[in-house]
Order: structure tokens, then C-alpha cells, then sequence
């Protein structure tokens, strides 16, 4: 893994990574019945799994870092520590229970990935219902209500209002509350 990444100074995508370490066998050992979730997710987890082992080493041997996102894998330098204490590393300490791998089933999986297209295609609609209410990130909840009210109170068909904008309004509404 290391060689890989002296060879690639730029950095190198997730995929790319995998990519090459399927060419070089390193998968063999994992379960052929799996299905391609599990095994996608079983790929992913061992790789990060190493590479946050690797960042943890280097940071602590004062050689540098990585940066490690499915986008870009990267070796960075090492820059002395600040004073400050640094946030938790949420992702770090996953990654490197590998009890997080084993206890993982093809069903834990699919609703990971379930779970993350609601959150995006509900952060695609964000945009919209945002607009249709006149207002722009960032924006609290307490903003988004009084905004809705507002116009709820203007476009309301018994208040001469027509039935298709306060149908925007509402349906615009709870998009951003269940976001």
C-alpha cells in the first residue's frame, strides 16, 4: 500500500486503489458468496482499515500523513502538531475496530446505502424547496418555519390565494423539515 502511494504522489481515487489491489490478489481470502455490497463494502473497509493503521503510524513516527477519502488517497507531509487538541476522529476510530468489519451483514449494508440515497436526493430537493420559500443555505429551522407561515398566511386560498402555491408552499415545507 505504501509502494502504491510513492507511486502516485498525486494521489489516487478509491477506486483506482482497489483496482490495482484486485490485480495484485490481495481479495482472494474474502467470501465468494458474499454478495456485491457486502463484498464492495468488505473491500473498502480492509483498504481504509490499512490505510488508517498506516496514518496512525506515520503521524506517530512524526513522517507525515495521509489523506484518506474515497476521492482522493493521498501521502501528505508531516507539519509539527498544533498546541491545540484535535477534534475526535470519528471515521479513524471506526475504521480501525475491525470488529465494525466482521459484525457487518449484506442487510447492515443495504440500508447504509439506502439511508445515504435519502439523505442525498433529499439534499437535491433541499435546493428547491428552499427556493420555492425565497430563502438560501444557511438557514435554521426557526427561519425555514416563520418564512413558511409567512407565506402560508399570504398564499392561503382563503385569503385569495391560489391552491397550486400554497400546495409549493407546503409541500416545500416538508421537504426541509424532514431534512
Amino acid at each position: 500500500i505504501e509502494a502504491f502511494l510513492e507511486k502516485h504522489p498525486a494521489g489516487v481515487s478509491e477506486h483506482g486503489f482497489l483496482r490495482h489491489l484486485e490485480q495484485q490478489g490481495f481479495f482472494r481470502s474474502l467470501t465468494p458468496r458474499a454478495g456485491s455490497s457486502l463484498l464492495l463494502f468488505q473491500k473498502h473497509f480492509l483498504l481504509f482499515h490499512a490505510l488508517y493503521c498506516i496514518n496512525r503510524q506515520r503521524v506517530a513516527d512524526r513522517q507525515g500523513a495521509l489523506h484518506i477519502s474515497p476521492l482522493l488517497i493521498k501521502s501528505l507531509a508531516y507539519v509539527e502538531a498544533s498546541t491545540q487538541i484535535g477534534e475526535p476522529d470519528e471515521l479513524a476510530d471506526y475504521y480501525l475496530n475491525i470488529e465494525n468489519l466482521q459484525g457487518t451483514t449484506e442487510d447492515n449494508v443495504n440500508d447504509l446505502l439506502d439511508a445515504f440515497w435519502v439523505r442525498y436526493l433529499n439534499n437535491e430537493q433541499r435546493g428547491d424547496a428552499l427556493q420555492v420559500l425565497g430563502l438560501s443555505d444557511p438557514v435554521t429551522d426557526r427561519q425555514i418555519v416563520q418564512r413558511y407561515r409567512k407565506l402560508a398566511a399570504v398564499h392561503h386560498p382563503d385569503k385569495g390565494g391560489e391552491t397550486g402555491k400554497i400546495q409549493a408552499i407546503n409541500e416545500a415545507y416538508a421537504v426541509l423539515i424532514r431534512s
